[in-house]
C-alpha cells in the first residue's frame, strides 16, 4: 500500500498546484476549468478503481468494479461538483477569518472533488467486500438522491456528465443577491419529482454559502440564472455553475476592493 499512498500524496500536491495556477489567473478560461474538473474527478475514479481491483480477485469481479465505478462517477459528478464548490466557499471564509494567507479557492475545490469521487466509489465497493450491508440503506439513499439531482430532464440522459469544454454564452454580470429563490419555486406547480429534489437541494445549499467575495458572487450568478430560467435541466445547471465560477473569478484576490 505504500506506493499507493505515495501516489495519492503526489496527486494531492498536483491538484493543489493546478488549483493555485487557476487561482492566480487574471481570467479563467473555460477549457482550463473544464479540464481541471474532469482531471480531479477522474483521478478520484482512477485511484478508487485501483484500490478495489487490488482488493477483489478475478477478472469478472474487476470488470464489475470498473462498471460500478463508472456508474457512480456518472451519477455523482454534478452533486460532487456542487458540494466541492461549497467546501471551497467554507475554505474562503476560514482563510479570511484567519487573515494570514491569501485566499485560495481551486486547491480546495479540486482536492475535495477528487476525494469525494474516490470516497463515493470506495465506500460502495468496500461495503460489498466486507459484507457490511448495514451501510446499504444510507448508501442507496445517497445514490438515489444523486441520481435524481443529476437526471431531471431527458437532456440529461447522456453517458458523460459534463461536455462544457466550450461555452458560447457570455459571462453574466454580478448583481447583489436578492434572497433564496429556490424554496419559493419549490412550492409552485409544474415541477417533477427529480426537479423538486434538485430545487430543494439548491435552496438548502444557498443558505449555507458564506458572505465572502467569491462565494457571494457565485451565489449571485446562480440565483439570477435560476430566476431567469426557473425550469431547466441538470445539464443546464452544470453550465450555470461554470458561468458563476468564471464570473466570480476576479474576486478571489480582490479583498476589500471587490465591487
Amino acid at each position: 500500500m505504500r506506493p499507493y499512498k505515495d501516489a495519492l500524496l503526489i496527486t494531492v500536491i498536483i491538484l493543489a498546484g493546478i488549483g493555485l495556477w487557476l487561482d492566480t489567473r487574471s481570467n479563467i478560461d473555460q477549457a482550463a476549468l473544464f479540464l481541471a474538473f474532469q482531471f480531479a474527478s477522474l483521478i478520484g475514479f482512477f485511484f478508487a478503481v485501483i484500490l478495489l481491483c487490488t482488493t477483489f480477485q478475478g477478472n469478472t469481479q474487476r470488470a464489475l468494479i470498473v462498471l460500478f465505478a463508472a456508474v457512480v462517477w456518472r451519477v455523482s459528478f454534478f452533486p460532487i461538483m456542487v458540494f466541492s464548490g461549497w467546501v471551497a466557499t467554507l475554505g474562503e471564509w476560514l482563510v479570511i477569518q484567519v487573515g494570514i494567507i491569501p485566499v485560495v479557492i481551486y486547491p480546495t475545490f479540486l482536492i475535495t472533488m477528487a476525494l469525494l469521487n474516490w470516497g463515493a466509489i470506495v465506500s460502495g465497493g468496500m461495503m460489498f467486500y466486507h459484507h457490511q450491508y448495514i451501510w446499504a440503506p444510507p448508501l442507496l439513499i445517497a445514490f438515489t438522491i444523486a441520481a435524481m439531482v443529476s437526471f431531471t430532464a431527458r437532456e440529461d440522459l447522456s453517458l458523460l456528465p459534463d461536455d462544457n469544454l466550450v461555452i458560447e454564452q457570455s459571462i453574466p454580470v454580478i448583481k447583489p443577491p436578492l434572497g433564496n429563490p429556490y424554496f419559493e419555486a419549490f412550492r409552485q406547480p409544474g415541477y417533477g419529482l427529480t426537479e423538486r429534489v434538485l430545487i430543494f437541494a439548491s435552496g438548502a445549499m444557498y443558505d449555507l454559502i458564506p458572505h465572502t467575495p467569491w462565494s457571494t458572487a457565485v451565489k449571485s450568478i446562480l440565483e439570477s440564472e435560476f430566476r431567469r430560467n426557473p425550469k431547466a435541466s441538470s445539464t443546464r445547471r452544470v453550465k450555470e455553475h461554470y458561468l458563476s465560477f468564471r464570473a466570480a473569478h476576479y474576486r478571489i484576490n480582490c479583498g476589500n476592493n471587490c465591487q
